[in-house]
């Protein structure tokens, strides 16, 4: 076997094998009654460990500008395995023994790692960074202006949806906006992203950064990301029948699919404009708390009807399909 398939074949084991084993401890958990919100905390650990675990076994190598060989930043990528490990590790343990606060203990790894891998960053040496994809300052103009485009886009999304469902007859109260939106955007995020900044990244580092580039050598830049998308999307399958929906699973699946692809789409059109992998980071860090931010809305224990499931699909797919027919996605692009 290659390296790059016993790379990938790894990856895969991690990522997506090790979801299906804590799929079964959340279902136990949320059986039993449990609160089993920190599993979707651990699942975006699961990517980018992969791809940590896989080139420390295969001994990766590569070169920085200069020729120079360099071996993968070992202390980096084993500090975040290995508390990766720990929440796999307290997450099941917690669907089976009584008494186990694993939300807890798994918020504080999260805080911990954060913190420690952030001091990793910062020692590292920038030819380090630079090679194994951790630079933050790469297209980093390109990058903010991603970011500022998706914050439009995602309030754009925001008052298409409100507005639909004042017209269907039904009321928007999810996106009356939060009296405290200040405070949220000016001390809550920025705070929670110092201390939460690997869980976004514990996903964009396995997505955008390694499995995406995988795919599109594959089977082409288009075909590459929705192939991602698809699979994103069919990775959260637990998360939607035990915690974002668990009375109206199929209909949170099928969104979770169409917001998987489309977002997908655009991150991915990101990444291939700046090659940073904390912009896309940054995205998803966005996309999953502007809402709490500005409009308190929670997507744990979301009802979804099907006229409402059918209208945020064409949304998401309407506005994020288009990015496909940039220039970025053409074959001959670099």
């Amino acid at each position: 076997m290659t390296t790059n398939k016993k790379m990938l074949v790894i990856f895969l084991v991690i990522a997506f094998g090790i979801p299906v084993l804590l799929g079964v401890c959340m279902g136990i958990a949320f059986g039993k009654g449990k609160d089993v919100s920190a599993f979707p905390l651990v699942w975006m650990y699961l990517p980018a460990s992969a791809v940590m675990v896989g080139s420390l076994v295969t001994g990766e190598e590569r070169t920085d500008r200069g020729g120079a060989r360099l071996p993968c930043p070992r202390v980096f990528y084993v500090t975040f395995a290995v508390f990766a490990a720990a929440m796999v590790v307290i997450a099941a343990a917690g669907a089976f023994a009584e008494g186990v606060e694993s939300v807890i203990w798994i918020s504080y790894l999260v805080y911990a790692v954060s913190l420690v891998s952030l001091a990793e960053l910062l020692l590292m040496k920038k030819n380090m960074r630079e090679a194994y994809g951790l630079l933050l300052t790469k297209n980093w103009k390109r990058g903010l202006a991603g970011i500022g485009l998706f914050v439009l886009i995602y309030l754009a999304i925001c008052g298409i949806s409100a507005g639909i469902a004042y017209l269907m007859g039904g009321s928007p109260e999810c996106y009356s906006l939060n009296p405290y939106w200040m405070n949220w955007l000016l001390i809550a995020m920025p705070v929670n992203l110092l201390l939460s900044f690997t869980a976004f990244f514990g996903e964009e580092y396995g997505w955008r950064y390694y499995l995406q580039p995988v795919l599109q050598a594959k089977f082409g830049k288009k075909k590459g990301v929705v192939i991602l998308g698809i699979l994103w999307g069919l990775w959260h399958v637990p998360i939607n029948l035990f915690y974002y929906s668990p009375s109206t699973g199929v209909q949170s699946i099928l969104v979770q699919l169409a917001g998987c692809v489309g977002m997908g789409i655009f991150f991915g059109w990101v990444y291939l404009c700046t090659q940073n992998v904390w912009a896309v980071t940054m995205l998803h860090f966005l996309n999953n708390n502007l809402g709490m931010a500005l409009f308190s809305a929670s997507a744990a224990g979301v009802e979804r009807q099907w006229a409402d499931t059918v209208i945020t699909i064409a949304i998401y797919l309407l506005v994020y399909v288009p990015f496909l027919f940039t220039k970025e996605y053409r074959e001959q692009s670099q």
